[in-house]
């Protein structure tokens, strides 16, 4: 009798036990259901995780263009056929080095001479901050400092007739803008103007052509050195920018 109470009483206990257990679990699974309806970053599976990383990147990525350097060229001196190149790179947010060669190199029966080489740097602080990672660099105004050195060859018939060297240095400033839409199409290039002023000195030699232009004669009593002080350099310069594409998350 006592024995069938007792085993009554284990099979009541277990009943309840399991009950008990068997109502938590399904109180667990409702919380995780809604959790994971409620919080879209809970992942229960491998799968759904996997899946929400690839949608979250594709989601947050962000193709953009940085300016790595221009390239310009100082169209005044195009037009009187002294042909030249610049190349400007940006530094850190505000300054820039710019380093230009003017290279002319004719000459038209030894009576009419062209004959350059140019190659001088510049260091530019520019007023508009920028973000280094961006396309808006190297606009607006500017100021500088710069260095030039040269040697040259200039001949008009027989009224000009020179050649020699010169060195240069002083200050620059200008102002860089660019075009949003040239006759109804957008606009990637950009045009500066600018204008340099600074100390010259130049050693120059003068020569003579013969009756018939066979031959140069040089004047040793014409030679000697000029000193200058004021404007040295005017640009209105067209520069093409040369980007990179900036990937960004």
């Amino acid at each position: 009798m006592k024995t069938n109470f007792t085993y009554r009483i284990l099979r009541v206990l277990a009943a309840a036990l399991v009950f008990v257990v068997s109502t938590t679990a399904s109180l667990s699974a409702e919380d995780i259901t809604s959790q994971t309806t409620e919080n879209p970053h809970f992942f229960y599976t491998r799968e759904r995780a996997t899946a929400f990383e690839m949608q979250d990147d594709s989601t947050d990525f962000e193709q953009t263009k940085n300016l790595a350097f221009t390239v310009k060229t100082n169209l005044l001196y195009d037009l009187a056929t002294a042909f030249n190149i610049e190349v400007e790179i940006p530094i850190a947010t505000r300054f820039s080095i710019l380093v230009d060669h003017v290279y002319p190199w004719w000459e038209t029966h030894n009576k009419f001479c062209l004959q350059v080489l140019e190659f001088g740097p510049e260091f530019r602080f520019w007023f508009t901050k920028w973000d280094k990672q961006s396309e808006d660099k190297l606009k607006g105004w500017f100021a500088g400092v710069y260095g030039m050195t040269a040697k040259y060859d200039f001949q008009f018939d027989t009224d000009l007739d020179y050649q020699g060297e010169f060195f240069s240095a002083g200050i620059s400033g200008g102002y860089v803008y660019q075009p949003k839409r040239f006759f109804g199409k957008e606009m990637h290039t950009r045009l500066e103007f600018s204008i340099a002023a600074g100390y010259l000195v130049t050693d120059f030699r003068h020569y003579l052509p013969t009756d018939d232009y066979s031959l140069l004669i040089r004047d040793k009593y014409n030679v000697g050195r000029v000193s200058y002080f004021g404007p040295t350099k005017a640009k209105i310069s067209l520069i093409v920018p040369i980007m990179v594409k900036n990937d960004k998350r």
